[in-house]
């Protein structure tokens, strides 16, 4: 059975490997909360987003945060 993808950015253009959506995709968060407490989450979804912000210029600083960290809260 060939091995599949994980659901991983693909930098510049930040989308997910594995089904092409923005990342983090849905998956990935799910996959992300599983693997990490919520401050290391927080630590490592901001540093993903510092890196997307240079990718990504076109993008607004809100439409980031949106992206990147508001589901990291639990809400």
């Amino acid at each position: 059975m060939p091995q599949e993808h994980p659901h991983l950015p693909v930098r510049p253009s930040w989308i997910c490997a594995r089904c092409t959506l923005d990342w983090p995709c849905p998956s990935a968060r799910r996959q992300l909360v599983a693997e990490h407490d919520p401050v290391a989450l927080g630590t490592y979804a901001a540093q993903r987003m510092a890196q997307a912000a240079h990718d990504l210029p076109g993008i607004s600083p809100a439409d980031l945060f949106d992206r990147f960290l508001s589901w990291t809260r639990g809400e």
